[in-house]
């Protein structure tokens, strides 16, 4: 999924784990055992296009692993027109990818993501931010 996300945008940063550039693939195809206990993924994308309908100038996305628990989070940047398209979107995107990486949580939000009240959602659940998105 993250390398048909970078297909869809100008450019995307070199994945990282921990600091330290790393291939995407290599990551999702290991042994999530052969990491180290705590570690962070980040890739930014730029210039993203969601379905041909929104644009999406920066996009970054986190996946954190601690005691052997996956968490996946976003950030971006967008026009606020255009949320309502987009974040209906970019929920199911994240929900595959929490299936496929067996992620515990997947959230999505303005920044800071982490921030209970700037969610759009958490899981399946709608955030305080979701009333927007009918």
């Amino acid at each position: 999924m993250l390398e048909s996300i970078g297909r869809t945008a100008e450019s995307v940063s070199r994945t990282e784990l921990d600091g330290e550039p790393i291939a995407v693939g290599d990551w999702l195809a290991g042994n999530v055992d052969d990491f180290p206990c705590s570690s962070c993924m980040i890739q930014e994308i730029n210039g993203f296009r969601l379905e041909f309908a929104v644009h999406i100038p920066t996009l970054l996305i986190r996946v954190f692993r601690f005691d052997r628990t996956v968490s996946i989070d976003f950030s971006f940047e967008m026009d606020w027109s255009d949320v309502a398209v987009a974040m209906p979107i970019l929920h199911r995107h994240f929900q595959q990818l929490k299936l496929l990486s067996e992620a515990r949580t997947v959230f999505g939000g303005m920044e800071p993501a982490q921030d209970l009240d700037t969610r759009f959602f958490t899981d399946d659940a709608r955030g305080p931010l979701g009333s927007s998105i009918v």
